[in-house]
């Protein structure tokens, strides 16, 4: 390897349950900072400025999460990642008058009756 070149290191964060899960896969720069990239129907990235220990402060609260260093390629996700559902439907609610009540029957708020 290339002395100049940077030195990135890969890493999977893990929580062991029953099954052992991958939450998430990530990168510490050469010069510290920490790359995480959260697995899942909604990904997300966050970086730490101040590196993998506070990485772990605020993402590893409990000993069954762990950072596992790995020198593979990481999994790619599924090509079509299929959202939960949810199960509880979402009531959309008419808004309220300054006096309290529903401001399209008149009851009082919140209104249940009117729905969508």
């Amino acid at each position: 390897m290339n002395p100049l070149q940077p030195k990135a290191r890969l890493f999977r964060l893990v929580r062991h349950t029953n099954p052992t899960a991958i939450l998430a896969e990530g990168v510490e720069w050469s010069d510290g900072a920490a790359t995480l990239r959260w697995r899942g129907p909604w990904p997300s990235t966050a970086t730490w400025d101040a590196g993998i220990p506070a990485l772990l402060a605020t993402q590893a609260p409990d000993p069954r999460t762990q950072l596992h260093w790995t020198h593979e390629p990481l999994p790619s996700p599924p090509d079509d990642p299929t959202p939960p559902t949810d199960p509880t439907p979402t009531i959309w609610l008419p808004s309220p008058t300054p006096e309290g009540l529903c401001s399209r029957c008149g009851q009082p708020w919140p209104c249940l009756s009117c729905g969508p």
